[in-house]
């Protein structure tokens, strides 16, 4: 069924029978009816089609296959929501969850036969209306929403959120044996793989453990590569013939005296010098643990270890495991992972790798396409390489979205993308009832055991803002805490024998994370609930404690020295920001480069903004307050850098779209170096920050650091030079001087030359200045910028004695080659400059031996905040920087650039026109 050809009806009594939607338009599998209909009709109509969905409608996914007949066994990892199997129009399956597995076994009639696939209106089953929920969201108004196993992405009122509907975890149909074959001495157990994952001990030494369970009532692992016929069956159906009941009276009767050789073999990668390790176990039915499963363990001798992008390398080893049933490959990789110990003095979630402590930075996943869950591989691929380009080291899949596939995984893996799963739930109250919980942990024991064998996947959590809802609907303390996310879900993940860590909701507090620490580990409750007596000390809620979402700098606008004054120490969501496109994109998508300056194209773009349900501003207005601070304001300054205040830009960040855009790209790019630059530095405690989020879902100006193509934007840029493995930041801290931090990631000291340049007010620049530096394997350096000649210079103008006469300070760490590996430029003050001059920018190609294109920058003053506006296909690997005078910046290009593309490239500074790149040099 690989390679099927699906058709994807609607079935609606009230619609007209020669609809095109009635007739039927192609479809993917694994795919969800809002991909199907972007495909077919456009993404203009794909809200609106939804839109008409009525109490009735069902969307049916159909297919024909020819097959010799006999049993077959179903496979899907997930089917949104309330789906049917149908084979030959006979109904041999039905789910009501969208995440829960399906594994079916039919008997099929030789011949053509039919394949259907039911996507039923969710609100078809009805839910208890008793008891009501504690508290209600103001994100999900429909509360039947909390006892249903849904993605809440489609119910909550975000820019291009879309419902999901269909076969997003795939449909696979396998041949299997029939029993009657089985003719052997001693009958087979029928095992087939459950899980496979890894462990590192104390002493370096790797062990391989792979779960097996029989072929009836268990949920074998639906994402191994499989060959022949491994299988298991959790129902059978037969359509069109009979089973004979003789034979299965027969093996179950024999079950006691079955055995099964398991072959395991544990191949290193091409790049690790060591041999491959097998093992061979026969395993008998008296083998079996109390959930009726078989492990066999294999041990591999100082397994080379995998480390997130930046500290190390990723090396994946291949695990074959072949039972009577047939044979598996998974791809693995050895790592430890840890949350350090907390106490008085150390507060909240701070990670471990391989025992060495980490900083995760990087974006919560919105998914690589806004339209299809089921995104394409090389999209998804796509979208995680641009974020681990922009230094990312961690995504989180939040617990309103839907789960992720397989490809997603495999490329974090082989990326050193550390991830962090939600469980789907989100800020709703969660059913206190014995079979809802019980559906619960099954859906989480299965998650677990498929993301077991990632070493990508550190970090599992009860789900979103679980614990803070009720703590911000003003409910009692007691109600805070719910057994589901203290108890069940962390239970369920030390079922499943995940080495990772268990967080019970993003955000919660220190005693939260204890608690469910305690369950994983017991799979008992621990700690008592707060009393309506008592007081509470510490809200799930603060930054310092436990796991945060941290909006200080962003929706609540406070001043950048917020993220370190509040001591933020884990936020799983940070900075939320109505973030515009560059301006290719922008007139892309709308036609023009200032949107609310045409009226066609403004509410398309109003459409776009970032915003939460019911709230009466935007984050748009939270860009704009920043944008203010930084460029307008006459007593607002974040970097509080000028003692005597700048008076205010005479006309404002200038009066149309599209001046205002540019200001807010500069903003953006500034707050979020600034912001990460400040988390990572060693005084700081924080230990992991997480962006709101990786990818916008609507064109316009959404929360992604990626536009809704996946193209860089002024955040990604300013993220990237902060957050990159090898990476150089200046960090004014006023009346104590202008400290350079330089961080290295890498697994060995790096050494290398710091250059500091320094421009004065009068348009030229002093001589460099180089020093030596050795940066600590995975450490930092320090260098105060301002005292590195020997002498006290006020490069920030602090002390504001006098006038100012520095302009700016660039540093540049140059390897002993001359490689630039990491430049930055801090503005003298702050951004802002009042009347600034025209820097007199100019631009040409350059190509180098590799075949590499990039753009030379020159400009004879200071050039704030230089990008380049290529056409789509071509991206700026790096923009929003600052030019000396007199100096030249190589900006790389990457992406497809043809000739004309070259041509139309244009060289952008803020307050100034922008101006062509020049063809090549001869």
């Amino acid at each position: 069924m690989r390679d099927a050809a699906w058709t994807l009806r609607r079935l609606d009594p009230s619609q007209d029978p020669g609809d095109a939607l009635a007739r039927g338009i192609p479809a993917r599998v694994p795919g969800t009816v809002s991909g199907a209909l972007r495909d077919a009709l456009g993404e203009d109509r794909v809200a609106t089609v939804l839109a008409t969905d009525g109490p009735d409608t069902v969307w049916e996914y159909r297919t024909r296959v020819t097959t010799a007949g006999g049993r077959h066994r179903f496979m899907s990892t997930g089917v949104a929501t309330v789906a049917q199997l149908l084979v030959a129009d006979r109904v041999v399956h039905e789910s009501h969850s969208a995440f829960a597995p399906w594994d079916v076994i039919v008997e099929l009639p030789s011949g053509p036969c039919e394949i259907a696939l039911r996507v039923l209106p969710t609100a078809s089953v009805s839910v208890p209306r008793k008891p009501r929920a504690r508290w209600l969201s103001p994100l999900v108004s429909d509360r039947s929403l909390r006892w249903r196993r849904t993605p809440l992405i489609g119910s909550i009122d975000w820019p291009g959120a879309l419902p999901v509907l269909g076969p997003w975890g795939g449909l696979r149909a396998v041949p299997l044996p029939s029993f009657a074959d089985d003719d052997t001495p001693h009958p087979s157990l029928g095992l087939v793989p459950r899980a496979v994952r890894t462990r590192v001990g104390e002493d370096g030494s790797g062990v391989v453990t792979v779960e097996l369970g029989p072929t009836t009532g268990t949920t074998p692992d639906l994402y191994a590569d499989t060959a022949g016929s491994a299988g298991a069956a959790a129902e059978l159906a037969c359509v069109g013939c009979s089973a004979d009941p003789d034979v299965l009276v027969a093996r179950g009767a024999a079950v006691e005296h079955a055995r099964e050789t398991v072959h395991i073999t544990v191949e290193p990668p091409h790049e690790v010098d060591a041999q491959p390790v097998t093992a061979e176990c026969v395993v008998t039915a008296s083998d079996a643990t109390s959930r009726e499963t078989f492990t066999v363990d294999v041990a591999v001798p100082d397994p080379a270890l995998w480390w997130p992008h930046g500290m190390g390398e990723q090396p994946l080893y291949r695990v074959r495991v072949r039972t009577g049933q047939g044979e598996c490959t998974y791809a693995v990789g050895f790592r430890s992972v840890c949350a350090e110990p907390r106490d008085r003095d150390h507060r909240g979630l701070a990670l471990r790798i391989n025992d060495v402590p980490v900083f995760a930075r990087g974006a919560v996943w919105a998914g690589a396409d806004p339209f299809e869950v089921a995104a394409d591989p090389q999209r998804t691929r796509d979208v995680l390489e641009r974020l681990h380009a922009g230094g990312s080291t961690m995504i989180r899949v939040p617990g309103t979205a839907c789960y992720e596939t397989e490809d997603f995984h495999r490329a974090c893996d082989e990326l050193g993308l550390m991830v962090w799963q939600d469980v789907a739930l989100g800020p709703q109250d969660p059913p206190d009832d014995p079979e809802w919980r019980a559906g619960l942990r099954h859906e989480v024991r299965y998650l677990t055991s498929r993301l077991a064998s990632h070493p990508s996947t550190v970090v599992i959590s009860g789900g979103t803002e679980v614990i803070q809802a009720p703590v911000l609907a003003g409910r009692p303390a007691e109600q805070w805490r719910t057994d589901v996310v203290l108890r069940d879900v962390p239970r369920a993940v030390g079922e499943a024998d995940a080495d990772v860590v268990v967080v019970p909701s993003s955000p919660c507090s220190d005693a939260d994370l204890d608690a469910a620490q305690h369950a994983y580990e017991t799979g008992e409750a621990s700690g008592e609930r707060a009393s309506s007596s008592s007081v509470p000390t510490v809200a799930p809620t603060d930054a310092a404690d436990g796991v945060s979402h941290y909006f200080g700098v962003g929706a609540y606008g406070r001043p950048l020295e917020d993220a370190v004054t509040r001591g933020v120490r884990f936020a799983a969501e940070a900075l939320a920001f109505a973030v515009p496109p560059e301006p290719a994109a922008v007139r892309e998508q709308f036609g023009t480069d200032g949107p609310l300056d045409d009226g066609d194209s403004a509410d398309a773009w109003r459409a776009g903004v970032a915003h939460d349900p019911g709230a009466e501003w935007t984050f748009e207005d939270t860009t704009a307050i920043y944008v203010h601070r930084l460029f307008l304001d006459r007593d607002s300054d974040p970097d509080a850098g000028l003692a005597t205040p700048g008076q205010p830009a005479s006309d404002g960040a200038g009066t149309g779209h599209v001046e205002r855009l540019e200001y807010e790209r500069a903003a953006l790019a500034h707050v979020f170096q600034r912001t990460f630059a400040q988390w990572r530095s060693r005084d700081s405690p924080c230990r992991g920050a997480l962006v709101l989020s990786a990818l916008s879902m609507a064109a316009g100006p959404g929360w992604g650091v990626l536009d809704a193509s996946g193209r860089p934007t002024a955040a990604w840029y300013g993220m990237r030079r902060a957050c990159a493995p090898v990476a150089v930041s200046f960090l004014p801290a006023g009346g104590d001087g202008l400290p350079v931090h330089v961080w290295n990631d890498g697994p060995t000291p790096l050494t290398a030359t710091l250059r500091l340049t320094v421009a004065t007010v009068h348009g030229g620049c002093q001589q460099p200045l180089d020093i030596p530096v050795t940066v600590p394997a995975r450490g930092e350096t320090v260098i105060r910028a301002d005292l590195a000649d020997g002498t006290f210079r006020d490069l920030d103008h602090a002390y504001g004695f006098g006038e100012r006469e520095y302009d700016a300070v660039s540093a540049q760490l140059v390897n002993p080659s001359g490689r630039v590996l990491a430049r930055d430029v801090h503005l003298t003050g702050g951004p802002r400059r009042n009347d600034a001059p025209d820097p007199g920018l100019d631009a040409h190609w350059v190509r180098t031996e590799q075949g590499e294109w990039s753009v030379a920058v020159t400009a004879f003053g200071l050039a704030r905040f230089v990008a380049l506006d290529l056409p789509r296909g071509a991206v700026a690997e790096d923009g929003y920087v600052h030019v000396l005078p007199g100096e030249t910046v190589h900006v790389p290009v990457s992406g497809a650039l043809a000739d004309e593309g070259r041509a139309a490239a244009r060289v952008r500074a803020l307050g100034v026109p922008s101006v062509p790149v020049g063809a090549e040099s001869e």
